[in-house]
Protein backbone atom coordinates (compact mmCIF):
# COMPACT_ATOMS: atom_id res chain seq x y z
CA UNK A 1 0.00 0.00 0.00
CA UNK A 2 1.18 3.70 -0.74
CA UNK A 3 2.55 5.69 1.87
CA UNK A 4 2.22 9.35 1.89
CA UNK A 5 4.30 12.28 4.02
CA UNK A 6 1.96 14.75 5.61
CA UNK A 7 2.48 16.87 2.42
CA UNK A 8 1.55 14.26 -0.50
CA UNK A 9 -1.60 12.98 1.67
CA UNK A 10 -2.93 16.53 2.41
CA UNK A 11 -2.48 17.23 -1.12
CA UNK A 12 -4.75 14.48 -2.23
CA UNK A 13 -7.32 14.94 0.13
CA UNK A 14 -7.37 18.85 -0.57
CA UNK A 15 -6.73 20.08 2.29
CA UNK A 16 -3.48 21.82 4.16
CA UNK A 17 -0.88 20.05 5.93
CA UNK A 18 -1.55 22.51 8.70
CA UNK A 19 -5.35 21.16 8.85
CA UNK A 20 -4.17 17.45 9.12
CA UNK A 21 -1.63 18.58 11.73
CA UNK A 22 -4.40 20.61 13.46
CA UNK A 23 -6.56 17.47 13.41
CA UNK A 24 -4.12 15.03 15.06
CA UNK A 25 -3.82 17.31 18.02
CA UNK A 26 -7.91 16.57 18.20
CA UNK A 27 -7.56 13.11 18.15
CA UNK A 28 -8.82 12.76 15.16
CA UNK A 29 -6.29 11.36 12.93
CA UNK A 30 -3.52 9.18 13.71
CA UNK A 31 -0.52 8.62 11.74
CA UNK A 32 0.79 5.09 11.43
CA UNK A 33 4.76 4.92 12.33
CA UNK A 34 7.10 2.48 10.01
CA UNK A 35 10.26 0.52 12.47
CA UNK A 36 12.26 4.11 11.77
CA UNK A 37 9.82 5.62 13.69
CA UNK A 38 8.95 7.72 10.63
CA UNK A 39 5.49 8.99 10.64
CA UNK A 40 3.43 8.49 7.25
CA UNK A 41 -0.24 8.12 5.99
CA UNK A 42 -1.94 5.71 3.47
CA UNK A 43 -5.13 5.47 1.36
CA UNK A 44 -7.27 4.28 4.39
CA UNK A 45 -6.62 7.70 6.15
CA UNK A 46 -8.45 9.32 3.65
CA UNK A 47 -11.85 8.63 4.48
CA UNK A 48 -11.21 9.89 7.65
CA UNK A 49 -10.25 13.05 6.32
CA UNK A 50 -13.57 13.13 4.03
CA UNK A 51 -15.45 12.44 7.34
CA UNK A 52 -14.50 15.13 8.93
CA UNK A 53 -14.65 17.55 5.97
CA UNK A 54 -18.01 16.88 5.82
CA UNK A 55 -18.78 17.62 9.52
CA UNK A 56 -16.50 20.80 9.25
CA UNK A 57 -18.99 21.61 6.23
CA UNK A 58 -21.98 21.41 8.29
CA UNK A 59 -20.34 24.00 10.88
CA UNK A 60 -19.83 21.65 13.67
CA UNK A 61 -17.12 22.53 15.98
CA UNK A 62 -13.79 20.59 15.37
CA UNK A 63 -13.71 20.11 18.98
CA UNK A 64 -17.17 18.11 18.75
CA UNK A 65 -16.00 15.80 15.77
CA UNK A 66 -14.16 13.47 17.76
CA UNK A 67 -17.26 12.00 19.31
CA UNK A 68 -19.47 12.24 16.00
CA UNK A 69 -16.67 9.95 14.96
CA UNK A 70 -17.13 7.56 17.60
CA UNK A 71 -20.83 7.48 16.94
CA UNK A 72 -21.78 9.08 19.92
CA UNK A 73 -24.85 11.52 20.15
CA UNK A 74 -24.24 15.58 20.83
CA UNK A 75 -26.05 18.40 20.47
CA UNK A 76 -25.33 19.03 16.47
CA UNK A 77 -25.95 23.05 16.52
CA UNK A 78 -23.77 25.11 14.05
CA UNK A 79 -20.77 26.04 15.08
CA UNK A 80 -20.42 28.62 13.07
CA UNK A 81 -22.80 31.44 14.59
CA UNK A 82 -20.84 31.23 17.52
CA UNK A 83 -17.49 31.52 16.37
CA UNK A 84 -18.74 34.44 13.90
CA UNK A 85 -20.42 36.15 17.30
CA UNK A 86 -16.86 36.23 19.03
CA UNK A 87 -14.98 37.40 16.13
CA UNK A 88 -17.53 40.34 16.25
CA UNK A 89 -16.95 40.89 19.75
CA UNK A 90 -12.54 40.90 19.16
CA UNK A 91 -13.31 43.41 16.02
CA UNK A 92 -15.70 45.88 17.96
CA UNK A 93 -13.50 46.19 20.95
CA UNK A 94 -10.37 46.63 18.33
CA UNK A 95 -8.87 43.45 20.38
CA UNK A 96 -6.29 42.94 17.48
CA UNK A 97 -3.94 40.17 19.31
CA UNK A 98 -7.10 37.67 19.93
CA UNK A 99 -8.35 38.66 16.84
CA UNK A 100 -4.94 37.47 14.85
CA UNK A 101 -5.40 34.38 16.91
CA UNK A 102 -8.59 33.29 15.72
CA UNK A 103 -7.84 33.96 12.22
CA UNK A 104 -5.00 31.46 13.01
CA UNK A 105 -5.97 28.90 14.64
CA UNK A 106 -9.71 28.86 12.27
CA UNK A 107 -6.80 28.97 9.33
CA UNK A 108 -5.10 26.20 10.49
CA UNK A 109 -8.21 24.11 11.92
CA UNK A 110 -10.66 24.38 9.02
CA UNK A 111 -9.66 23.48 4.95
CA UNK A 112 -9.32 27.09 2.72
CA UNK A 113 -12.73 26.52 1.03
CA UNK A 114 -14.76 26.21 4.38
CA UNK A 115 -12.31 28.73 5.87
CA UNK A 116 -12.89 31.33 3.48
CA UNK A 117 -15.92 31.04 1.99
CA UNK A 118 -18.52 29.21 5.20
CA UNK A 119 -16.73 31.13 7.91
CA UNK A 120 -15.09 34.56 6.81
CA UNK A 121 -16.98 36.09 3.79
CA UNK A 122 -20.65 36.04 5.34
CA UNK A 123 -18.60 37.32 8.28
CA UNK A 124 -17.32 40.07 6.44
CA UNK A 125 -20.82 40.55 4.08
CA UNK A 126 -22.97 40.58 7.67
CA UNK A 127 -20.38 43.25 8.91
CA UNK A 128 -20.12 45.44 5.72
CA UNK A 129 -24.52 45.74 5.95
CA UNK A 130 -24.09 47.54 9.37
CA UNK A 131 -22.72 51.12 7.81
CA UNK A 132 -22.12 52.62 11.70
CA UNK A 133 -18.68 54.18 12.39
CA UNK A 134 -18.15 51.41 15.04
CA UNK A 135 -18.71 48.40 12.91
CA UNK A 136 -17.09 49.87 9.81
CA UNK A 137 -14.17 49.92 12.34
CA UNK A 138 -14.74 46.81 13.64
CA UNK A 139 -14.57 45.41 9.62
CA UNK A 140 -11.20 47.13 9.20
CA UNK A 141 -9.78 45.03 12.48
CA UNK A 142 -11.28 42.28 10.53
CA UNK A 143 -9.43 43.35 7.13
CA UNK A 144 -6.00 43.74 8.63
CA UNK A 145 -6.12 40.79 10.38
CA UNK A 146 -7.21 38.62 7.33
CA UNK A 147 -4.56 40.63 5.45
CA UNK A 148 -1.80 39.72 7.87
CA UNK A 149 -2.42 36.13 7.78
CA UNK A 150 -2.52 35.87 3.82
CA UNK A 151 0.85 37.38 3.50
CA UNK A 152 1.76 34.45 6.17
CA UNK A 153 0.34 32.06 4.28
CA UNK A 154 2.11 33.37 1.00
CA UNK A 155 5.25 33.57 2.27
CA UNK A 156 5.37 30.23 4.19
CA UNK A 157 4.28 28.82 0.42
CA UNK A 158 7.18 30.17 -1.46
CA UNK A 159 9.48 27.78 0.91
CA UNK A 160 7.80 24.57 -0.66
CA UNK A 161 8.02 23.51 -4.43
CA UNK A 162 5.01 24.47 -6.54
CA UNK A 163 3.72 26.24 -9.71
CA UNK A 164 3.60 29.98 -9.57
CA UNK A 165 1.22 32.25 -9.89
CA UNK A 166 -0.08 35.74 -9.96
CA UNK A 167 -3.30 37.46 -8.86
CA UNK A 168 -3.85 40.83 -10.86
CA UNK A 169 -7.18 42.10 -10.25
CA UNK A 170 -8.67 44.43 -13.47
CA UNK A 171 -11.56 45.44 -11.22
CA UNK A 172 -12.10 44.81 -7.77
CA UNK A 173 -14.81 46.12 -5.23
CA UNK A 174 -13.46 44.42 -2.38
CA UNK A 175 -9.76 44.34 -1.79
CA UNK A 176 -9.72 42.02 0.53
CA UNK A 177 -11.18 39.45 -1.85
CA UNK A 178 -7.74 38.68 -3.65
CA UNK A 179 -5.48 38.09 -0.41
CA UNK A 180 -8.78 35.70 0.97
CA UNK A 181 -8.34 33.98 -2.83
CA UNK A 182 -4.45 33.96 -2.28
CA UNK A 183 -4.67 31.88 0.85
CA UNK A 184 -6.56 29.51 -1.21
CA UNK A 185 -4.53 29.17 -3.92
CA UNK A 186 -1.38 29.20 -1.34
CA UNK A 187 -2.67 26.62 0.74
CA UNK A 188 -3.12 24.69 -2.32
CA UNK A 189 0.63 24.42 -3.20
CA UNK A 190 1.18 27.54 -5.91
CA UNK A 191 4.53 29.86 -4.76
CA UNK A 192 1.41 33.00 -5.04
CA UNK A 193 2.33 36.86 -5.77
CA UNK A 194 -0.54 39.57 -5.40
CA UNK A 195 -0.81 42.60 -7.43
CA UNK A 196 -3.27 44.48 -4.77
CA UNK A 197 -4.65 47.08 -6.95
CA UNK A 198 -6.48 47.22 -9.58
CA UNK A 199 -4.83 47.02 -13.51
CA UNK A 200 -7.36 47.44 -15.32
CA UNK A 201 -5.20 46.56 -18.98
CA UNK A 202 -2.35 44.19 -17.07
CA UNK A 203 0.68 43.94 -19.44
CA UNK A 204 1.25 40.10 -19.13
CA UNK A 205 3.72 40.04 -21.34
CA UNK A 206 5.93 41.22 -18.33
CA UNK A 207 4.40 38.47 -16.44
CA UNK A 208 6.35 35.14 -15.85
CA UNK A 209 4.41 32.46 -13.84
CA UNK A 210 2.63 29.16 -14.67
CA UNK A 211 -0.83 30.56 -13.77
CA UNK A 212 -2.42 33.95 -14.06
CA UNK A 213 -5.24 34.66 -12.22
CA UNK A 214 -7.47 37.38 -13.47
CA UNK A 215 -9.80 38.85 -10.93
CA UNK A 216 -12.92 40.47 -11.89
CA UNK A 217 -15.68 42.21 -10.01
CA UNK A 218 -17.24 43.17 -13.53
CA UNK A 219 -17.71 41.97 -16.75
CA UNK A 220 -14.91 42.89 -19.20
CA UNK A 221 -15.68 46.36 -21.52
CA UNK A 222 -15.15 45.76 -25.34
CA UNK A 223 -11.45 46.80 -24.91
CA UNK A 224 -10.66 44.33 -22.34
CA UNK A 225 -12.62 41.73 -24.56
CA UNK A 226 -9.86 41.73 -27.35
CA UNK A 227 -7.20 42.16 -24.61
CA UNK A 228 -8.41 38.71 -23.43
CA UNK A 229 -9.18 37.08 -26.41
CA UNK A 230 -5.43 37.98 -27.35
CA UNK A 231 -3.54 36.55 -24.29
CA UNK A 232 -5.19 33.12 -25.27
CA UNK A 233 -4.50 33.18 -28.59
CA UNK A 234 -0.97 33.39 -27.73
CA UNK A 235 -1.22 30.66 -25.40
CA UNK A 236 -1.04 32.77 -21.91
CA UNK A 237 -2.00 30.65 -19.18
CA UNK A 238 -4.88 32.91 -18.00
CA UNK A 239 -7.68 31.77 -15.31
CA UNK A 240 -10.79 34.12 -14.52
CA UNK A 241 -11.67 34.43 -11.09
CA UNK A 242 -14.08 36.39 -8.93
CA UNK A 243 -18.20 37.33 -9.08
CA UNK A 244 -18.28 38.61 -12.54
CA UNK A 245 -16.77 35.24 -14.48
CA UNK A 246 -19.64 33.89 -15.92
CA UNK A 247 -20.99 37.08 -17.17
CA UNK A 248 -17.67 37.91 -19.12
CA UNK A 249 -17.85 34.41 -20.41
CA UNK A 250 -21.27 35.25 -21.71
CA UNK A 251 -19.86 38.45 -23.79
CA UNK A 252 -17.07 36.66 -25.23
CA UNK A 253 -19.16 33.97 -26.40
CA UNK A 254 -21.61 36.67 -28.23
CA UNK A 255 -18.79 37.97 -29.69
CA UNK A 256 -17.33 34.99 -31.26
CA UNK A 257 -21.18 34.28 -32.51
CA UNK A 258 -21.40 38.09 -34.29
CA UNK A 259 -18.36 37.12 -35.69
CA UNK A 260 -19.15 33.88 -36.99
CA UNK A 261 -22.24 35.83 -38.71
CA UNK A 262 -20.03 38.75 -39.92
CA UNK A 263 -22.41 41.24 -37.92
Amino acid sequence: MARFNIDVFASQCGVTPANIRSWQRYGLIKPHVDERGHRFFDINHCSRVYEIVSWLEKGVPLSNILALLNGEEIRRTSGWFAIQDIFISHCQEQQHAKLRGLVWRYGRELPPAIFIDEMIRPLRLWMSADNRSGMIMARAALDGALIEYATFVLASGRKRYGGSMHIIAMSLNDSVDIWLESIRYASDGFRVEVLPQVIAMPELDKIKADHIVIWIDRVFNQKQRAEYQRWLAEGKPVILAGPAVEATLNALANDSERRLFGQ
